[in-house]
């Protein structure tokens, strides 16, 4: 009898870093991890980025394509694929004949026909997904990330009906419906619990993805969750507050304390639910392209105010924006915005780039960042809300000179200031039948590591990939030990 055909799932568990777990393995928190660790192999690569580029939207694809962001080009959060100039892992996969997976995966939009299936991130411009049944989960995924960052509204509970039964339908467990009720009510309880609302979303994906893994039996699956990365981003003072300059208040940590510890498990939950699912033929990767740190900047001593467009219409109308083609809000409080007419974009982009903040800490009040014809808009946060703080648009001849007061334009409405920052220093663990137990990767590059999986697929690596194949993590598998 043939032996049956060597499998890849790739877990994506955004920015989560051994910093935060090895305490909480060593406290006995985290069970599931602790197991992939003594019994897998893993690592700690670096990130090749360097701020300004340090973001996931660029860590990823680097990661995926197994080359730099010179060659890919990936630059902003959920950039069409077909504008990214490498091949992904699936790509590979599906070309040698392989059925694949993807789930949330950044930059895999727009979903194309694939021996299997296709969902893209939550921050995919539109709800499409191959094969198109799936697409109520993704339109429930991007509403419900929409409403987090208050771009659009929450569900009715008439609405929310309907889309449980739908999600029902997709594979929905009893059990993570009983979850989302007993938050709702909590929340009734305890209105500053909202945040734990944060979990149900990567619950809910993993239930889908366990109905549609089961389906197709893909070679190589992969699935993304950045629940963890948000609780670090708003919480990690509340948790430990050490390294900052400023305390935590004790009402921020009565309320969010537990926040960045919670996602965690909620991590190992999750793992322990993964490393179930598959079989003796699989090997289970767990990566983050990068980690996090805590947020410390000098020109925020007690910490930055995050500040959200609350009227980005309202904005493009003052610096007199024309042809306005797409408006995508993607993380908190980035937005994409699609130009097509070259002239006109540069003139936005340049009217935008010379708005003034007063009253903030940065005289400059939006970063403006270009990439073919999407101007990716992020205004500046605050180092306090102490006095008054108004903009100006001096290159735009409709705008008020009196400028505008921060509350007709934006909003400052999160509970905490920004708490966490990227790190570069991501991880990395295999985990299956025949990889080596315990044994640390002490060199590894995030360019390794598509390769790697490549060759655990028995695809050929094709040369522009010029990372290693990590032929010490196994025990006899993969193309590089049958050859050696």
């Amino acid at each position: 009898m043939a032996k049956a055909r060597r499998k890849v799932l790739l877990l994506e568990f955004n920015e989560i870093t051994w910093t935060i777990i090895d305490p909480m393995i060593a406290r006995g928190r985290l069970p599931n991890l602790a197991r992939l660790r003594s019994e897998g192999t893993w690592g700690s690569p670096e990130a090749l980025e360097l701020p300004p580029y340090l973001d996931p939207w660029i860590t990823w694809v680097t990661l995926h394509t197994g080359v730099g962001r010179e060659v890919h080009g990936a630059s902003v959060l959920e950039q069409d694929s077909r504008t990214i100039a490498a091949k992904r892992t699936w790509d590979y996969a599906v070309e040698a004949g392989r059925s694949v997976g993807v789930f949330g995966s950044i930059s895999a939009y727009p979903p194309r026909p694939v021996p299997g299936f296709m969902v893209p991130g939550p921050f995919a411009p539109g709800p499409e997904t191959y094969p198109a049944y799936i697409a109520p989960l993704q339109a429930l995924n991007r509403r419900y990330t929409q409403a987090h960052n208050k771009v659009a509204r929450e569900g009715s509970p008439l609405e929310m009906l309907k889309e449980g039964a739908e999600i029902f339908r997709l594979g929905l467990r009893p059990k993570t419906a009983w979850r989302i009720g007993q938050q709702l009510l909590r929340e009734r309880i305890q209105p500053h619990s909202k945040w734990k609302r944060v979990v149900l979303q990567p619950l809910i994906n993993c239930d889908v993805f366990e109905n549609l893994y089961r389906r197709y039996q893909p070679d190589f699956a992969t699935w993304h969750t950045n629940h963890a990365a948000h609780f670090m981003h708003h919480y990690w003072r509340a948790m430990d507050d050490s390294q900052f300059p400023v305390s935590a208040t004790p009402e921020e940590k009565m309320k969010y304390g537990d926040a960045v510890e919670y996602g965690y498990e909620i991590c190992d939950e999750l793992l322990g639910r993964f490393v179930e699912l598959v079989d003796e033929n699989t090997v289970l990767v767990l990566a983050s392209s990068m980690g996090q740190q805590p947020y410390v900047h000098e020109l925020y001593p007690e910490g930055k105010i995050p500040v959200r467009f609350k009227d980005l219409g309202a904005i493009l109308d003052i610096v007199g924006a024309k042809g306005v083609k797409e408006m995508v809000p993607t993380m908190l409080p980035q937005w994409n915005v699609r130009i097509p007419d070259a002239a006109h974009r540069a003139q936005v982009a340049s009217r935008l780039r010379a708005a003034r903040c007063q009253g903030g800490t940065h005289p400059d009040a939006i970063t403006v960042e270009e990439t073919g014809d999407i101007l990716t808009l992020t205004p500046r946060g605050l180092s306090s809300r102490s006095g008054e703080v108004r903009y100006f648009f001096p290159d735009s001849p409709g705008a008020k000179t009196e400028g505008y007061l921060l509350e007709e334009l934006f909003a400052c409405d999160v509970p905490t200031p920004k708490e966490g920052m990227h790190h570069p220093r991501g991880l990395l663990v295999f985990y299956g039948a025949g990889i080596r137990r315990g044994v640390e990767l002490k060199e590894v590059s995030p360019l390794d590591i598509a390769p790697t999986l490549l060759d655990l697929l028995d695809v050929p690596v094709p040369p522009v990939m010029k990372g290693r194949v990590l032929s010490e993590i196994w025990e006899n598998l993969g193309r590089a030990a049958r050859a050696a």
